[in-house]
């Protein structure tokens, strides 16, 4: 069964959860794939991410290749980067806060160029190669809080009810998957076994599940870390015939890699099944891929600059992992106890002999047998491979310059959400509906975006200084919440820097800080009153140095 594995590559990737409208995975994958950070040197990060209309500087070979065009001699550029992640969480009105650094390359390239400005008809032009980082997904978040309405176990039995009734499933299903434990393919059986929900039958025959645990007051806890980075390899060149239009194209071979790791316990307070669980989650993807990007830039005189640049759609092919595992801590002190504890009278023999060679703990007392101790239970491993299609990206730009004394930059970019499409190569026409299916899912719920970016250069002989700032709105085609709860899910980034350039080699230095805020919800129930949402301030400082030599 496909599903599992798709509900985290497309839900994960830009996900929404109707029953109140929360983020359903904070560390949404849509910014893999399509939204990036101001990256490349030092210098243009500084700026904002602006370049369009800007030239000569390595960068330009993941921005406009046409700026290379501007290029008079060969440079090689290295661009090391720190960054530190915060992230402050409050859940159920108390406030938690965590921490991640990451120490990574940034940019790395080189640029062949040399021909100076001939001032005629003639073309001259630049090559480059360029390794930069798109994004770093080092990340860490904490939240935790007591919740008396509600427990994950709730949902637990919903999705199973749901199942049940979606696939007409009767107790066949359960017991045939028995034969696997402590092992399960699916989470329905993995839930079942776990003896968090129970079922129970009501007047009419109808049997449904339910939490094991009749009324709840928990601490409940969550931690999350991410790892991984997206990062492209490019082959670009620019070049003019006339010193006032400049072209160029580049050949971008992006890869990425995103591992996560998730936890959730809940410790009861009047417990009588169940002193608590734990849940924990892995998820690992990997891909690479390819895109093309073709720019111009145009110098009516020497003081306006207009660029535009297009990036295709990028073509990812795609590696992803998903495990999880599930311990419930039986209290085993009320076993055998009148009206509390896990009976398992009824249960047939059968049953109960596979429940021992599983590693469950049964204690038989007085002719009745109780439950006192579920092992670790685990859902097999599923990997599966697809194709992902990702927006077109689309740059306009202008510049102004003040002679030699600096430059105003400012950038609008066009991300087309509307274009993500999830596919196989595979013959599996099972496979490939469901892709369909969330592909027109991700298509409604995210809309096509403008970022706006600003910078600019001051020049002081040598020094330069330097300052950005970098908006990124929401993708998502619907508001989640109003008033009071609302969350500001666009991102900004501010950036400042300063650098020293001489005939022969540049060092700049650049400071970035950026905050968004996100809601993740542990598990959600029909009724949005029974569950809550964490709501995550998230920020990071980075600072990169650009060391440069000209040759």
């Amino acid at each position: 069964m496909k599903i599992p594995i798709r509900l985290i590559a497309a839900f994960s990737i830009l996900s929404v959860v109707s029953a109140n409208a929360q983020d359903n995975n904070f560390d949404a994958l849509a910014k893999l794939f399509s939204q990036t950070a101001p990256t490349g040197s030092a210098r243009f990060q500084a700026l904002g991410g602006t370049h369009a209309a800007l030239g000569a500087d390595i960068s330009s070979a993941i921005g406009n290749p046409a700026g290379l065009g501007f290029y008079t001699r060969s440079e090689f550029n290295f661009t090391p980067a720190y960054q530190s992640t915060s992230n402050t969480s409050n859940y159920i009105n108390q406030n938690t806060k965590a921490n991640e650094t990451n120490f990574n390359i940034a940019n790395i390239g080189v640029v062949f160029g040399g021909s100076q400005p001939q001032y005629k008809e003639g073309w001259r032009g630049s090559w480059s190669i360029n390794y930069s980082r798109q994004n770093t997904f080092y990340n860490n978040i904490q939240f935790a809080g007591r919740n008396n309405r509600s427990s994950i176990a709730d949902a637990f039995a919903n999705q199973v009810n749901r199942e049940v009734n979606d696939y007409n499933l009767g107790s066949n299903d359960f017991t045939d998957a028995l034969k696997q434990a402590p092992n399960f393919d699916l989470t329905r059986h993995l839930y079942a076994w776990s003896y968090l929900i129970t079922p129970v039958t009501d007047n009419q025959g109808n049997t449904s599940f339910v939490a094991t645990e009749g009324s709840f007051d928990s601490n409940q806890k969550y931690s999350f870390e991410s790892t991984g980075r997206s990062s492209q390899w490019t082959i670009a060149y620019g070049g003019t015939p006339n010193e006032k239009t400049y072209i160029g194209f580049s050949l971008g071979i992006p890869s990425f890699r995103y591992e996560t790791r998730s936890q959730y316990n809940e410790q009861y307070l009047n417990n009588t099944s169940f002193n608590g669980l734990t849940q924990s989650k892995f998820y690992s993807t990997s891909g690479s891929g390819i895109n093309l990007t073709f720019g111009a830039i145009v110098k009516p005189n020497e003081m306006i600059r207009l660029g535009a640049s297009i990036t295709t759609p990028t073509w990812y092919d795609i590696d992803e992992t998903l495990s999880s595992s599930l311990q419930a801590d039986v209290n085993s002190a009320n076993a055998g106890k009148a009206g509390v504890g896990i009976g398992l009278d009824g249960t047939p023999l059968n049953i109960i002999n596979q429940l021992k060679n599983a590693g469950y703990g049964i204690l038989e007392k007085n002719g009745s047998r109780y439950l006192t101790y579920v092992p670790t239970l685990n859902t097999t491993p599923f990997s599966d491979n697809y194709q992902l299609r990702t927006p077109l990206k689309l740059n306009i730009g202008v510049a102004f310059f003040f002679a030699k004394k600096g430059f105003i930059s400012a950038d609008v970019e066009y991300l087309a959400y509307g274009g993500t499409k999830m596919s196989t190569t595979a013959n599996d026409q099972y496979l490939a509906d469901d892709l369909n299916y969330y592909t027109q899912k991700l298509q409604s719920d995210l809309k096509n975006v403008f970022n706006v970016k600003v910078g600019g250069e001051y020049r002081l002989g040598m020094l330069s200084l330097r300052a950005g700032v970098n908006y990124q709105p929401s993708p998502y085609s619907f508001n989640f919440d109003q008033g009071s709860n609302a969350v500001n899910r666009s991102t900004m980034i501010y950036s400042s820097g300063i650098g020293i350039r001489t005939g022969d080699f540049y060092v700049d230095l650049t400071g970035l800080y950026a905050k968004t805020q996100q809601a993740y919800s542990p598990y959600v129930l029909n009724n949005t009153a029974e569950y809550s949402s964490a709501i995550i301030s998230n920020s990071y400082v980075k600072g990169v140095a650009s060391f440069g030599i000209f040759f």
